[in-house]
């Protein structure tokens, strides 16, 4: 019987651990952003429109981080006029 009553507080403690969301990032917001948008967006846009969803940065300079990330992937964004970007 103690086998039994071990078995059952591990399955309870098993049960409670609940798994975290993982937090889409930078890019995949980004380009959900450009989707919905259709049409070529300035950096700073980008920037304000991941910030009224609730993004929050790390970094002091949130613009910055969407501009480098934007420049990462040339596959995926594509530079229309200087600082504004739609998807290929």
């Amino acid at each position: 019987m103690k086998k039994v009553k071990r078995r059952k507080k591990k399955m309870k403690v098993m049960k409670k651990k609940k798994k975290k969301k993982k937090k889409p990032s930078i890019r995949e917001l980004t380009i959900d952003i450009l989707k919905r948008s259709r049409k070529p967006l300035h950096y700073r846009d980008i920037t304000k429109r991941l910030k009224k969803r609730g993004y929050r940065f790390h970094r002091k300079d949130p613009e910055r981080s969407v501009y480098i990330i934007i420049n990462r992937y040339p596959k995926i964004f594509k530079k229309t006029k200087p600082a504004t970007y739609k998807l290929r």
